[in-house]
């Protein structure tokens, strides 16, 4: 495929819509026995499910003098929207949509690495450098599960 035909929006939110169209006709359970042929669809969602484990994690942590607190991805500022885009990519990947999932996991993963960056250093210089911040293991999961599903969607299209 070459890089037009694989970003032909137009083809792209088409097939989108008929999926939505014919989703009464959609067979689950075919789709669970097929599943394990296809490899990037396979990969996709177990991105996407390591993401929807690592929203329920700690992902940031911040200490003051050796008492620390740890918080999830839903006490951070985006931390709600990621989990909704991770659900949908979810959804997206089941259904063998790997574009679009790939695409959400990137805007997924760019406000990720920049609330990683942001909210630690926020912490710090709202208390005057006092308070100790950083990410915690959460984090890597999602980001892993991230790149996991942009890898899928490299892994369908471009190999």
């Amino acid at each position: 495929m070459n890089f037009k035909e694989i970003f032909n929006f137009k083809a792209r939110i088409g097939e989108l819509i008929s999926l939505f169209k014919n989703i009464a006709k959609f067979d689950f359970l075919g789709r669970l026995k097929t599943i394990v042929k296809d490899i990037p669809g396979l990969v996709a969602l177990a991105g996407a499910t390591l993401m929807f484990i690592g929203a329920f994690i700690p992902n940031y942590w911040a200490g003051f003098w050796g008492i620390n607190t740890y918080m999830n991805l839903f006490q951070a500022p985006w931390g709600v929207l990621i989990f909704i885009l991770t659900l949908g990519i979810l959804g997206l990947s089941y259904f063998k949509q790997i574009f679009w999932a790939g695409l959400t996991s990137a805007l997924c993963f760019t406000i990720t690495v920049i609330q990683a960056i942001a909210f630690p250093v926020a912490i710090k210089l709202e208390s005057g450098g006092w308070i100790d911040a950083g990410v915690h293991v959460g984090f890597f999961f999602v980001l892993l599960g991230e790149l996991a599903v942009v890898g899928a969607f490299a892994l369908n299209y471009f190999v």
